[in-house]
């Protein structure tokens, strides 16, 4: 899987002799199904590379374009890092009350990633941490949590990987947990689809999702430190006017230079109650992102 591949060939799944196909009771039940020949345009007057936009309530597809295209997912990864922290909770392995002490300096090998700063020494609740990790979409957040749910990066990844199988992701793979760019970090829209469900059926992360700000606190030695968490989702920072109609449940913003502006989300109609899960990949920039989105939902009837 250390093989770099061309992001412009076709994604071929015909040889299935290295992927972990995993087809658990009731997936095809569960999800939308969409046939790999479907919806394939590769237009290259579109906005953005990839995107679905599905009914849930009724399971059905109202808009696909190149649904199992390889993609890089940015910061949506920080959605199955959030899977597997939970999961780990749920089992009782940790608590979101646990005090994680950063034990030794975060590094990335690349300018302007976006960080809360944690230092060695630090120490911060598993709590704070994930709503740094959501909220904000903080990098070393994500790294302090894979060192203390699986005691390195490299273990937690395969935990990822283990739970992208498990959730018939099987045309994803996962190298880091916060979605920074390597030629191996990919997926399709379609399988984050199928991650993005597990994610919304955690009611804490849906409540994390639900703050457009957060007051986070964590120490440094004996000094306490406050930081105001604002949404990277401009929906509801209101950088980009809501939707009318529409309320957001979970959600992630992605943004790195090779996977260009992306989101997954989920919108409930207030009228009926419908719940639509949306997904933008690749748009050119922050505000054609969201106009794509927007234009999305125009599609509902």
């Amino acid at each position: 899987m250390n093989d770099s591949y061309d992001m412009d060939a076709p994604l071929h799944i015909g040889s299935t002799d290295k992927l972990p196909i995993v087809r658990p009771a009731g997936l095809a039940a569960e999800n939308v199904v969409i046939p790999y020949d479907a919806y394939v345009y590769d237009d290259d007057g579109m906005e953005y590379e990839a995107g679905l936009l599905i009914n849930e309530t009724q399971n059905r597809v109202i808009q696909a374009v190149n649904p199992h295209k390889r993609i890089y997912p940015a910061s949506m990864t920080k959605i199955l890092t959030a899977i597997v922290i939970m999961e780990a909770v749920e089992q009782g392995q940790i608590s979101l009350n646990d005090t994680v002490v950063i034990q030794k300096k975060i590094e990335f090998n690349e300018d302007n990633v976006t960080i809360m700063g944690l230092e060695p020494g630090d120490y911060i609740t598993v709590n704070e941490l994930m709503h740094g990790l959501l909220i904000s979409s903080f990098n070393d957040c994500a790294v302090a949590l894979a060192r203390y749910v699986a005691g390195s990066v490299s273990k937690f990844v395969d935990l990822m990987n283990q739970k992208a199988a498990e959730l018939g992701a099987t045309n994803s793979h996962f190298v880091n947990p916060h979605g920074l760019h390597d030629n191996n970090h990919y997926t399709t829209p379609y399988d984050l689809y199928l991650i993005f469900k597990c994610f919304l059926s955690k009611d804490t992360l849906v409540q994390i999702d639900s703050n457009s700000t957060y007051l986070l606190t964590m120490y440094r030695g004996e000094k306490k430190i406050q930081m105001e968490l604002k949404a990277t989702n401009a929906f509801l920072s209101d950088s980009f006017e809501m939707p009318t109609g529409y309320h957001i449940t979970g959600w992630k913003t992605g943004t790195t230079e090779k996977a260009g502006s992306c989101i997954i989300l989920e919108f409930v109609k207030d009228e009926t109650g419908e719940e639509y899960i949306c997904l933008v990949s690749n748009a050119s920039d922050h505000e054609t992102l969201y106009e794509n989105v927007e234009d999305m939902l125009k599609e509902i009837y």
